[in-house]
């Protein structure tokens, strides 16, 4: 069969990864990017959106290893691959029996590039190019896991994220929103009771069941995060980065809605997304409050305190493969230093017999375990407390090795993104 679109299509995703690199555009972020320029056209049909979109995270994910089989391949002009060339190698890695049947009728840089080149299925031997991470986060994770753990979640990290729901069961059970959502083909999670899956990626914004609050989109291993805080009926529970609240919205159906729940983040406009969430979830006991009114108000007054902290973020490569390009050392020192100092700074809200949940969505050693480390060697007054107790209490079985009373998520082990969870209990 000739393709005659394909050439049209391929310079939309050209044109589109372009602004994604043009690291002067004034809108940033890969999903943002690609929101606004389909919206700008929207003539593109369905089908089109997806190979386009499907490329362009392709190519976001794999771009140091592209580059480096692209440099091997032919001589560049410059140490940047053009956005044509990297959009045909990897239509040529994806579709090499289609690549006969495509017609060009005008000649620019994407007839150029299939005319001229062909992909070379090449493979280099150090690590960091092979799965087309950062430096940065290779030096700190292949001294921590063992080669097979490594190879398992990279190969895991580069393939396209699925679709995570967390079901409102305060509005509905997960049985009950599967049986309601023929549509989506829904399967049931792999370790949170509340989580319902589908392979199928789809834009689920405007569906009936979500715009009635029956589901939030959350991936099952953040899904862990609110079953180990556990929170009580009469519990003050604080979540002091709380972002656009998808915890914060958890731990409040936990509990039927009820009792002391307060949500802050450093960056408030992120709370005006919370505000809209739990609106639409039907949840009304949620005190949004200014960050800086933290310490003052709340020293010893929190039964939970939960710090999902600033972090690389490189447990959610998968999901959002743009952001393993904007770390750096620079910016690791810095997320350490930010996690370090929160931890000191906020400890002292928590009350004697308290818990004190510290979080990220991290694979990296040092933001996750050593970070706990030390700071139970400069707090004394806390001690770790098994995650796996709060866990088991939901029905929730995790065959990880318990010894350290610590849970570390890796993308392999549930199909999910990676997660780092503890429990400290302040004496």
């Amino acid at each position: 069969m000739v393709m005659k679109n394909i050439p049209l299509l391929l310079n939309h995703c050209s044109e589109l990864l372009a602004q994604w690199i043009d690291e002067t555009a004034p809108l940033r972020g890969a999903d943002k990017i690609k929101q606004q320029y389909f919206q700008e056209r929207r003539y593109l049909g369905s089908k089109d959106r997806r190979l386009i979109g499907d490329l362009y995270y392709d190519i976001i994910r794999n771009l140091r290893l592209y580059e480096w089989q692209i440099q091997k391949n032919i001589s560049t002009d410059t140490d940047h691959v053009p956005s044509d060339l990297l959009v045909v190698h990897a239509y040529q890695r994806h579709f090499p029996d289609k690549v006969q049947n495509i017609i060009f009728n005008i000649e620019d840089g994407i007839s150029h590039y299939f005319t001229h080149y062909r992909y070379k299925d090449q493979l280099p031997q150090y690590p960091p190019i092979r799965w087309s991470i950062p430096d940065v986060l290779w030096d700190r994770i292949h001294v921590h896991y063992t080669e097979e753990e490594i190879e398992l979640c990279l190969a895991e990290m580069n393939k396209p994220a699925t679709v995570h729901l967390r079901t409102n069961t305060m509005k509905i059970s997960p049985s009950e929103l599967q049986h309601s959502c023929k549509d989506l083909s829904l399967q049931s999670g792999n370790i949170s009771p509340d989580a319902l899956r589908m392979d199928k990626r789809s834009n689920l914004n405007q569906h009936s069941m979500y715009r009635r609050g029956m589901f939030e989109f959350q991936d099952e291993s953040s899904q862990l995060v609110a079953f180990v805080c556990n929170p009580k009926k009469d519990d003050v529970v604080i979540d002091l980065c709380a972002g656009a609240g998808g915890k914060t919205l958890h731990l409040a159906s936990l509990r039927s809605d009820s009792g002391t729940l307060v949500a802050t983040d450093r960056y408030p406009k992120r709370l005006k997304e919370l505000a809209r969430r739990a609106k639409r979830a039907g949840l009304q006991h949620i005190s949004l409050i200014s960050f800086d009114e933290m310490l003052p108000r709340f020293v010893e007054k929190a039964d939970i305190l939960l710090i999902d902290a600033p972090c690389s973020g490189s447990g959610v490569y998968g999901r959002h493969p743009d952001k393993k390009w904007e770390l750096s050392k620079e910016k690791l020192q810095n997320y350490l230093r930010i996690q370090h100092d929160i931890l000191n700074d906020y400890a002292k809200l928590v009350k004697p017999g308290g818990f004190l949940v510290y979080a990220t969505c991290s694979i990296i050693p040092d933001e996750n375990e050593k970070q706990v480390e030390t700071f139970l060697s400069q707090h004394p007054e806390f001690a770790l407390y098994s995650v796996y107790k709060d866990l088991s209490a939901y029905g929730i079985q995790i065959s990880h090795d318990n010894s350290s009373k610590m849970l570390s998520i890796l993308p392999q082990h549930f199909l999910s993104e990676g997660f780092f969870i503890s429990k400290m209990i302040k004496k």
